[in-house]
C-alpha cells in the first residue's frame, strides 16, 4: 500500500513551560550516532560542504543536529567528539547569540509584534529573534512549526519566510565575519519560502561567499523549491529506534522501563514526541483523538445534523491545528487497522484508546483503509491550499460517513443503501 507511511509519522502539540533545557552538542542529541560521526569527520577533514539540508519528522532531531553542527564548526577547542562547549564561541552559540550565525525561520503578523513594537507588513525573523531565543533552547531544539506559531501568537495563520528576511541576508553575507570563522545561517522549515524569497536565496546559495555555511532544516523537504534542494547535501534523519527513546527517557526522565518502552512505542520515532508524553503535555493529541472518535461514532450513528456541528468546531481551529488533526487521526486509522489484521502489539496504542482500537478495526478493514487515508489525503491538501474550512470538514465528514456505512453493509452481507 504505497500511502501506508502517512499515517505512521506524528506532529507534537504545543506546550507552554520549560521541558528540558540543552545545550547545542553533538552529545545532547537523542540517536542518530552515526550521522553525527559522519558529521564531525567533515570538519577534522576540511571537507565542510556549504549547504547542508537536514531532513526528519518533527521531533527526530534535525534542528538541535543543525545547531550542533554550527557550533562544533565554530568552536575554539572541539574535541574529535564534540564541541568543547564553555570556550566564548560555544557560550555564544548556545545562547543563539553569535554574531556570525544568522536564523530565518517562518513568521507573520502578529499580536506579538504588535505589543512589542515590531510590528510590520511583511515581518523578517529578526523581529522575533527573543522569541526564538526562549523556544529553541526550552525545548532543546525539538521545537515544532505549532509551538513556534503558538509562540507568535499566529495559530490561525500560515507562517512565511519572505523576500526581505532574504534581501536581509543577502546584506548581512556582504560583511565579514566578526570571529575569523564561518558565517552561518540556519533556515528552520525553507518549505515556507516565499517564492520571491527563494530566488534571492538561491543567488546566495549559488555562489556562497567564502566559508559560508547553509544549514536548511526541513520536515517536508519535497516542498522545498527544487532548485535549493538540489544544490544541498542532504542529511536525512530516520526516526529515533524504540529502545534508544526508551533507554534515554528512564535516564533522563526517571520513566520507569516498562512505562518508558509505552512511550517510546507511541512516539514513532520522535524525541519530541515521547518527552511531550512522558510529561503529560501532550494535550493537542488527546484533544484530537477525542474530535476523531467522536466523529467516527457519529458516522456509524449516520447523525447527519451533528456532523454538521462536528464540521462548524473543526472550522475555527486554524490550519496548523487542522493539519495535526490529520495526522494524529491517521494514527488511530492504523492502529486500528492493524489490531484488525492481528497485529495489536505494533499498533503503539495506549490503554485509553485501545478499547475505542478493538472495537472499531472491523470497520478499519483493508476494503475501507485506502478510503480513509485517500480522504485524509484529499483533506490535507485543502488545507494547504486554504480551502474555506467549513465547506471541507463538511464534505470529508460526509465522505467518512459513506465510507463506514459500506464497511457495516459489508459486515452485514448486505448491499449498501
Amino acid at each position: 500500500m504505497q500511502n501506508f507511511r502517512i499515517f505512521v509519522s506524528r506532529r507534537t502539540a504545543f506546550v507552554r513551560g520549560p521541558l528540558f533545557f540543552g545545550h547545542m552538542r553533538f552529545s545532547d542529541i537523542i540517536g542518530h550516532d552515526e550521522i553525527k560521526r559522519r558529521l564531525r569527520e567533515t570538519v577534522r577533514n576540511g571537507r565542510i560542504s556549504h549547504a547542508l539540508l537536514f531532513t526528519g519528522g518533527e521531533g527526530a532531531g534535525a534542528l538541535p543536529l543543525a545547531l550542533a553542527y554550527a557550533q562544533y564548526v565554530n568552536c575554539r577547542h572541539r574535541s574529535e567528539e564534540d564541541s568543547c562547549g564553555e570556550c566564548p564561541e560555544c557560550y555564544r552559540m548556545q545562547r543563539l547569540e553569535h554574531p556570525d550565525c544568522h536564523y530565518i525561520y517562518p513568521v507573520n503578523v502578529s499580536k506579538e509584534a504588535v505589543v512589542t513594537g515590531r510590528a510590520d507588513e511583511k515581518p523578517r525573523s529578526e523581529q522575533f529573534v527573543h522569541l526564538w531565543r526562549q523556544a529553541v533552547p526550552r525545548t532543546g531544539g525539538y521545537l515544532t512549526e505549532q509551538e513556534w506559531y503558538a509562540e507568535l501568537g499566529i495559530e490561525n495563520q500560515q507562517g512565511i519566510i519572505n523576500k526581505n528576511d532574504a534581501n536581509e541576508l543577502v546584506r548581512q553575507m556582504g560583511f565579514k565575519s566578526f570571529e575569523g570563522g564561518y558565517k552561518t545561517v540556519v533556515v528552520w522549515l525553507p518549505e515556507r519560502l516565499h517564492e520571491a524569497a527563494a530566488n534571492t536565496l538561491l543567488k546566495l546559495v549559488e555562489e556562497p561567499p567564502e566559508k559560508t555555511l547553509f544549514l536548511f532544516v526541513s520536515v517536508e523537504p519535497e516542498r522545498i523549491i527544487a532548485t535549493i534542494r538540489s544544490r544541498t547535501q542532504i542529511v536525512a534523519l530516520p526516526g529515533v529506534p524504540d529502545e534508544v527513546i526508551a533507554r534515554e527517557l528512564t535516564a533522563r526522565q526517571n520513566i520507569p522501563p516498562e512505562e518508558a518502552e509505552r512511550i517510546a512505542r507511541r512516539a514513532q520515532g520522535s524525541w519530541g514526541t515521547a518527552l511531550r508524553l512522558a510529561t503529560g503535555q501532550n494535550v493537542s493529541e488527546t484533544e484530537h483523538q477525542d474530535r476523531f472518535i467522536r466523529l467516527m461514532r457519529l458516522c456509524y450513528q449516520q447523525k447527519y445534523i451533528e456532523l454538521f456541528d462536528w464540521a462548524e468546531e473543526m472550522a475555527p481551529l486554524g490550519r496548523e491545528a487542522q493539519k495535526q488533526f490529520c495526522t494524529a487521526a491517521l494514527g488511530i486509522v492504523r492502529e486500528c487497522y492493524l489490531t484488525g489484521i492481528g497485529l495489536p502489539e505494533l499498533a503503539y496504542t495506549d490503554p485509553a484508546r485501545e478499547q475505542f482500537c478493538r472495537n472499531f478495526a472491523p470497520y478499519v478493514s483493508h476494503i475501507t483503509v485506502e478510503g480513509f487515508v485517500a480522504e485524509f489525503e484529499l483533506l490535507l491538501a485543502h488545507i494547504r491550499q486554504n480551502g474555506n474550512p467549513k465547506i471541507l470538514f463538511t464534505h470529508f465528514a460526509m465522505s467518512v460517513c459513506k465510507i463506514i456505512g459500506a464497511a457495516r453493509a459489508a459486515l452485514k452481507g448486505q448491499p449498501n443503501r
